[in-house]
Order: structure tokens, then C-alpha cells, then sequence
């Protein structure tokens, strides 16, 4: 009897969250009230993209008073969009990261933060252009908008 309910209440809780996660990605795509923030950096370099549905800024110094600017494309927001859904936000603050060379200057620090509806998710630091695999998608065309935006 104790296995029956304890195996109850666990399909229970596992539809609820399942369909919270999927109701929060269908709401995301909707509204597209997210930001994306990128930021690479070391001792003497910095840069921070802040990505949104209308463009994408380019901060080049840590006083963010040097920045260029690029219209957004609604086909690269909708991909952003996309790869956001494939994303479980509740643990996106726990994701590890596969290689620890920023911590002996053998790579850059990079940390991603996603607004959604004034909620913030941050990411651990992991090594510029090696993050962790749950959004290495995201961070990849994160990167290819901003390395466009470079140009």
C-alpha cells in the first residue's frame, strides 16, 4: 500500500513539473520577453553581448561606454527562441562545466544570463566556447550573432 501511494504521488509530481516546464516554453515563445546576456572576459579584455528581440549590443569595455549595435533578424530570434525551449531552466543555474582551463588563465571566463519576464537565470562560469552541454546550442548561435555583429 505505502508502494502504491509513494508511486502515485511520484507520477503525480512528474506530470506537474513536465507540464509547468512546457507550458513556461510555450509562454516564452509567445510573449519573447527574453534577454540574452553573453560575457567573455579576462584580466584586460572584456565583452558583453545583450541579446533581445530587437538587436544585439556589443559592450567592449568594462565601463560599458564603448558598445556597437546590430539589428536583430526575426529568423535568428525565433532560432534563439527555439533553442531556449530545449532548456530546463530550473536547473540551468546548476550545469556544469566540462573543462576548468579559465581558472588557470588558459581560457577566458564566460557566464550566460537569461531574463525571461523579469525572472533571472544565471549560469556557472564555464570557459569561453566550451559550455556546458545543455546549452552549448544556445550559446553557439549566441556566439555566430555576436561574432556577426564583430564585423
Amino acid at each position: 500500500m505505502k508502494f502504491l501511494f509513494t508511486l502515485i504521488c511520484f507520477v503525480f509530481v512528474n506530470t506537474k513539473c513536465a507540464s509547468k516546464r512546457i507550458k513556461s516554453s510555450e509562454n516564452i515563445t509567445e510573449n519573447k520577453k527574453a534577454v540574452f546576456i553573453y560575457k567573455h572576459y579576462t584580466r584586460g579584455f572584456y565583452k558583453e553581448y545583450h541579446i533581445n528581440e530587437d538587436k544585439i549590443l556589443t559592450y567592449l569595455d568594462y565601463q560599458k561606454k564603448e558598445f556597437t549595435e546590430k539589428e536583430m533578424t526575426p529568423m535568428d530570434w525565433a532560432k534563439c527562441l527555439e533553442l531556449l525551449t530545449k532548456i530546463d531552466l530550473v536547473g540551468f543555474e546548476k550545469f556544469e562545466a566540462p573543462s576548468d582551463l579559465r581558472f588557470g588563465d588558459a581560457a577566458q571566463n564566460a557566464e550566460l544570463t537569461i531574463v525571461i519576464n523579469n525572472t533571472t537565470f544565471k549560469s556557472r562560469g564555464f570557459d569561453h566556447g566550451n559550455p556546458p552541454k545543455e546549452i552549448k546550442p544556445l550559446v553557439n548561435h549566441l556566439l555566430y550573432l555576436s561574432l556577426e555583429n564583430d564585423r
